[in-house]
């Protein structure tokens, strides 16, 4: 088989792919439509529409339309800029309500903020940078977005989704959404597939986890961001929302640690890292069942499959597709959340002195 035969197999399985849940999004891209002049689009609603699909469809697009307000941190460093940081400006992270890119080094046309020193922006710091790049936004914007994600800048997050979640959470209650993982029994979320906390969760973090090297580990090198997130905000009391529990009837994760093509080209579940195996919580799926309809966010994302699924996802429309509606599901409350996500055992996670002596072997 020709490398341009595998090639052509791989778009074309990819595409097909896309194209199958792209029915799912009509009804958010026609949010984008609202705010982006296109001529890809048309002007007139199909007549297959009736009025009452309209009138609903109308209302959600109206009721997401004002929020959530989602504050976008993208972690990126100098060297990264053109290679990466500059996609994620162009595509995504137009969607957000606000985006900023946490480096060690200011960038002004991109939006780059310096929040680490020049020395201290390479992976080996990952975690102080996660730390100062919160903070910056805690202290600037902290009282002005319900939502703050962390992204890396080989993400591809789509935000209507991402809005469509978190519409059904009150961002005053302490949580954080993800993919989940486990790693010395410690739950937290996958720093790579991106993670949100709500404006409450960002507030417990900076007020009480971040001065406190007792509940919550303090910058060194190599430390497990993603881990060590997930320990400080368990121990402020912050509960964690596996993204395949966090809408009802759909219990198929949305972000996700590896790139789309990943999970599609495998014949099974057995060909992807044994990391995912080891730390997943849930069963790894391949093919067209791997993902949510309402995916949010996949890594290890290049240029090029970044700008496909712009385009797939924003600009082709299918013919004969006409406006859909989601369901509209009320809010959860406090006491539904303590029932469904309810806090976990901290004790496992209270010497950290312990837990940061331990190797990163993953």
């Amino acid at each position: 088989m020709t490398a341009k035969f595998r090639q052509r197999t791989q778009l074309h399985l990819l595409t097909g792919f896309i194209a199958g849940f792209i029915s799912a999004f009509v009804l958010l891209i026609y949010v984008y439509d609202v705010n982006h002049t296109s001529s890809c689009w048309p002007s007139t609603v199909p007549i297959t529409t009736t009025r009452d699909e309209l009138f609903l469809a109308q209302s959600r697009i109206e009721s997401l339309a004002v929020g959530p307000r989602v504050l976008c941190m993208v972690l990126t460093c100098p060297e990264n800029l053109e290679r990466e940081a500059k996609n994620v400006y162009a595509t995504w992270g137009q969607r957000c309500s606000k985006l900023i890119f946490a480096s060690s080094e200011n960038y002004e046309p991109l939006g780059v903020v310096q929040v680490v020193e020049a020395d201290g922006g390479s992976y080996a710091d990952l975690w102080n940078k996660t730390r100062e790049g919160f903070r910056y936004v805690w202290q600037i914007y902290g009282q002005d977005y319900d939502w703050f994600l962390k992204a890396d800048d080989d993400t591809y997050v789509i935000m209507e989704n991402l809005r469509y979640m978190l519409s059904y959470y009150d961002p005053d209650m302490p949580v954080y959404f993800g993919y989940k993982m486990t790693r010395y029994n410690v739950s937290y979320m996958s720093g790579g597939a991106s993670y949100v906390l709500s404006r409450q969760a960002l507030n417990r973090f900076m007020l009480q986890a971040y001065p406190s090297e007792i509940i919550c580990p303090q910058p060194k090198k190599m430390g497990i961001e993603d881990f060590y997130m997930g320990i400080c905000l368990q121990n402020v009391g912050v509960h964690l929302i596996d993204s395949s529990q966090a809408l009802e009837g759909d219990d198929k994760p949305k972000f996700m640690p590896l790139d789309l093509q990943d999970y599609l080209l495998s014949s099974n579940s057995s060909n992807l890292p044994d990391w995912l195996h080891l730390m997943s919580l849930t069963e790894v799926k391949t093919g067209l069942n791997c993902c949510s309809k309402h995916s949010i966010a996949f890594h290890y994302t290049s240029a090029e499959r970044m700008y496909l699924y712009e385009f797939l996802l924003y600009h082709l429309q299918i013919f004969g597709h006409h406006l859909r509606t989601e369901p509209v599901i009320k809010q959860i409350t406090y006491a539904e959340l303590m029932e469904r996500f309810p806090l976990e055992n901290n004790s496992v996670i209270t010497n950290l002195q312990q837990m940061s002596e331990k190797p990163n072997n993953f």
